[in-house]
């Protein structure tokens, strides 16, 4: 997600913090969660200065370590990911654990700073943790990656798009959940074009690199399709408030849908003037406005409604697990999952789980060749396929309808 902060603002999804210090600069709001046979599922957070390593290395326990954004840029995107993954922990633990042990998770606000991801990391790998589940971005990512390089540990983003995560660039025990926003936009070109579209205009977030890859990349597909597009148009939160005039309303008006390539804000303002100006064409938008931050219910008369997701949040996601993943999360949470790529950090705990289990060790170099051998693996959102690489590039998505201020199962799409 390279460069994503300069289209995020910080947002309102917390969980409880302790402020802490160490040494001559504040490491900002660490969090710990443990889980033990004798504990209920609780979220306990504490000062990583506070954990001893020494302890932890001598407990039955194998160590991961969650550094992710709870409040700031990243947090959107993190942050659902994040808590699902401890949620699906918080479970093995009650089922017994993996291989004899319990998983200690330590949990760890990053706040996209990365100071905060350095010393955190570096407290980690001194625990002797054997994953990091690390940020959607590869620039925050980039203290930790490099500390865990260095000491061989195996690394995973829940989200993470940039290209060196698939070839093995960031490193050769990295991996990513997700692909590149490119193959997001192409596989939204194939489900107009399957549905009967034929004609769409196009508007565009040129604030952000993904949303841009996005786009263009649906356009390149529709073009190679036969599809025909009446409005193409970046937007941004300056031309956003621009994009309804009677040139662009008028060569939308035989257009089949509106495609929306952008992340929440700018795609929130675009959608509140589009449907403010009375403009009714069905709208869906792609995989970057998937957000803990999107609320259909801050666009009145939303209307025709659609978008890409990786699961339903609704109670109504046609994968059992998906749903049992909500409940999962819902218990270290204590409220519903807000966006579809909560899912994600479910998957990602699956897949280690499995590794772990067919390597008979949670040492990262086992784990990572255990991985690297997937033809495919049925995940908690469906089957997924690495090819090859070190990234997801097959999974099963989901498009959501909004219907009453809430997005709702529409239809899966495997591609």
């Amino acid at each position: 997600m390279r460069t994503l902060s300069r289209c995020l603002v910080a947002l309102l999804l917390m969980a409880p913090l302790y402020a802490c210090s160490a040494e001559q600069e504040v490491i900002e709001e660490v969090s710990a969660e443990t889980t033990t046979k004798d504990i209920e599922n609780a979220t306990v957070f504490q000062d990583t200065n506070e954990i001893s390593v020494e302890r932890i290395k001598e407990e039955d326990t194998i160590v991961v370590g969650v550094i992710i954004d709870e409040e700031n840029l990243m947090s959107p995107h993190d942050r659902q990911a994040g808590v699902s993954f401890v949620g699906e922990i918080n479970k093995l633990n009650e089922s017994g654990g993996i291989l004899g042990k319990q998983v200690t998770v330590i949990r760890v606000n990053s706040e996209s700073r990365l100071s905060v991801v350095d010393a955190a990391a570096k407290k980690l790998i001194e625990a002797g943790v054997q994953l990091l589940v690390l940020t959607c971005e590869l620039d925050y990512a980039a203290p930790a990656v490099r500390r865990a390089k260095e000491a061989e540990v195996l690394v995973i983003s829940p989200c993470a798009t940039e290209t060196e995560w698939a070839t093995g660039a960031v490193d050769k025990l990295a991996f990513s959940m997700t692909t590149q926003a490119q193959k997001y936009g192409v596989e939204l070109a194939n489900i107009l074009w399957d549905e009967g579209n034929r004609t769409v205009g196009v508007l565009w977030d040129n604030s952000a690199p993904e949303t841009i890859q996005e786009c263009s990349a649906f356009k390149s597909r529709w073009r190679t399709l036969g599809g025909r597009t009446t409005i193409d148009k970046a937007i941004n939160m300056v031309t956003a408030t621009d994009i309804i005039n009677a040139g662009d309303r008028a060569r939308t008006l035989d257009a089949d849908s509106i495609v929306l390539c952008a992340f929440n804000r700018v795609g929130t303002l675009a959608l509140q003037r589009i449907r403010g100006a009375g403009w009714l064409t069905p709208v869906i938008a792609g995989l970057t406005m998937d957000s803990a931050a999107f609320r259909p219910l801050d666009i009145s008369g939303i209307g025709d409604f659609r978008l890409l997701s990786f699961a339903s949040t609704s109670n109504d996601d046609p994968f059992p697990e998906v749903r049992d993943a909500a409940v999962n999360f819902v218990s270290v949470d204590g409220v519903p999952p807000a966006s579809g790529r909560f899912v994600l950090g479910a998957d990602l705990a699956k897949l280690w789980i499995y590794a772990v289990n067919s390597a008979g060790t949670a040492n990262s170099v086992a784990v990572a060749e255990e991985i690297k051998s997937l033809d495919s693996f049925d995940a908690v959102s469906g089957l997924i396929s690495f090819d090859g690489t070190q990234s997801v590039l097959r999974r099963v998505l989901r498009v959501l309808e909004q219907d009453n201020g809430e997005m709702i199962f529409q239809k899966t799409w495997e591609y």
